[in-house]
């Protein structure tokens, strides 16, 4: 039986892309993140960290730019792993990457929902209340979601104001108003002398705390086919996006660090806990504080509705050529212009019902951890790929790609920092609060690929019992033709 090629209308730009990526690691949530584990482990040189991150976020950008250039299917880190080395490499892929935003999703859920009580002057709020109120801005960004692309492109204008504001006006109020050290408090001599484990030092932790500052440029690509001109748009918007994420977070890393009144500042645990909302509180009236962390929620609203957009997409991309149970089901697109609503709200389910098991004391850095090595894994799946097909031979460059011969070094050096960093962020440091801890991004990673293994062998025996009756588990191939003409089609002459 032949079903209607599921496809979805290109309403986006390569702004639209833009800021997607932007939005789905914002500056505002990176920095709140993370912040605060950075200067409790490694001081005001955190930063530093940053710094050395960004610069390798850069080559695996470039070279994950490269492969958009060349396939402009939705669901990039799929589609990507899957053309380089088969079916059952990039099922892995997709897997990885599902579970990784799926974990995310709770995870900034609940990093945003810990801000709207002080915005109310509530006193301190339970976890109890806190998780329903996480679970109010997953559901927010659910409806956006279904809602349409009208509505995702009017919120996009939301999360750039709220940035331009929370960001970098905070930024630049505390840099001219309110600091209080100079900038030999950033000296690398502020991280402590040590001798030990290399992956325990202050410089090499801060690398690996500092990793959700450059995740999420990817999101772009997982829009391919909704966007207008995409070989050529998608690159670009990965790039743009990661640099101005990057020129933003180190300013506001930079402001809040050198805005630290004191070392007993930080000693203090409420202040330690969330730095930067301690700092904004002691900088600001109270009106202004509470309107600035309204900015602070907004952003994070669109971050959820950009990381649900992401997995929403990639999961019907893999359901599409048959890859998931219920494939059909999933692979479903409804509305005028072609939206995979089914995949939205099963995502948004699912993701609603990891709060029952996961919130707990302690548990928001361990969920950070996890979902920042399951995106170095991600990204490791088509770069290996692509340096594997490449020693064999299966690799054609092609005219019109993404740095062109430069390429071919930018893949290498990206599949070496992308092993260090994995091992990086994955470390099981001390943390004082038991083995569980601090192994529980390793215990993460090993759950989450047995199960891994034992999904894509029935998958597996489908795709077999598929091959023996001379039927097929393809939904749908997409013909790609359509993109090469779009993308390199000459310009048509302006009338008059």
């Amino acid at each position: 039986m032949t079903t209607a090629p599921p496809v979805m209308k290109r309403e986006f730009t390569m702004f639209s892309a833009l800021s997607v990526a932007f939005a789905f690691v914002s500056p505002i949530v990176a920095l709140y993140s993370v912040l605060g584990v950075g200067l409790a482990s490694s001081g005001p040189g955190f930063i530093w960290g940053g710094l050395i991150l960004y610069i390798g976020q850069l080559i695996v950008v470039l070279a994950l730019g490269v492969l958009a250039s060349k396939w402009a299917d939705s669901g990039g880190i799929y589609q990507w792993s899957r053309r380089l080395l088969g079916h059952r490499y990039g099922w892995f892929a997709s897997w990885t990457y599902i579970c990784t935003l799926l974990i995310t999703l709770p995870a900034v859920a609940y990093a945003g929902a810990v801000l709207i009580p002080p915005i109310f002057d509530i006193p301190a709020a339970g976890h109890q209340v806190v998780t329903w109120l996480a679970i109010g801005i997953l559901a927010f960004s659910t409806m956006v979601n279904l809602a349409g692309r009208v509505f995702i492109k009017i919120l996009m204008i939301a999360v750039i104001a709220a940035e331009a504001v929370g960001s970098v006006g905070v930024a630049i109020w505390l840099l001219f108003f309110e600091r209080h050290q100079t900038l030999e408090y950033l000296s690398p001599a502020s991280l402590a002398d040590y001798s030990g484990v290399f992956f325990s030092a202050p410089l090499v932790m801060a690398i690996a705390f500092s990793s959700y500052f450059a995740i999420g440029f990817e999101s772009a690509s997982s829009i391919a086919e909704e966007v207008q001109r995409p070989k050529r748009a998608v690159p670009r918007a990965m790039v743009a996006s990661f640099f101005a994420i990057m020129i933003i977070v180190l300013l506001s890393t930079l402001a809040f660090t050198l805005a630290v009144p004191s070392d007993a500042f930080l000693q203090d645990p409420e202040n330690a806990a969330d730095p930067a909302v301690a700092i904004i509180a002691a900088s600001f009236p109270a009106p202004i504080f509470r309107g600035i962390l309204a900015l602070f929620v907004i952003a994070f609203a669109a971050s959820l509705m950009t990381i649900q957009i992401t997995v929403s997409r990639i999961v019907w991309a893999t359901a599409r050529n048959g890859e998931l149970p219920f494939a059909r089901t999933l692979t479903r697109l409804s509305g005028e212009t072609g939206l995979p609503r089914t995949a939205v709200l099963i995502t948004a389910v699912i993701a609603a019902l990891l709060f029952l098991p996961f919130q707990s004391e302690g548990i928001q850095m361990a969920l950070i951890s996890f979902s920042s090595v399951g995106f170095f894994i991600s990204f490791l799946f088509p770069i290996l790929g692509w340096a594997i097909a490449r020693a064999r031979g299966t690799w054609r460059d092609e005219p019109g790609l993404f740095l062109g011969r430069a390429g071919r070094v930018v893949g290498w050096l990206a599949l070496v920092w992308l092993l260090f960093q994995i091992v990086n962020v994955a470390w099981p440091r001390e943390s004082g609060a038991g083995w569980a801890t601090d192994w529980s991004t390793v215990i993460g990673v090993a759950v989450v690929g047995v199960l891994g293994v034992a999904i894509e062998a029935w998958v597996h025996r489908k795709r077999l019992h598929a091959a023996s009756t001379g039927s097929t588990i393809v939904v749908f191939e997409r013909d790609e033709s359509e993109d090469d003409r779009e993308d390199f089609a000459p310009a048509r002459p302006a009338r008059r």
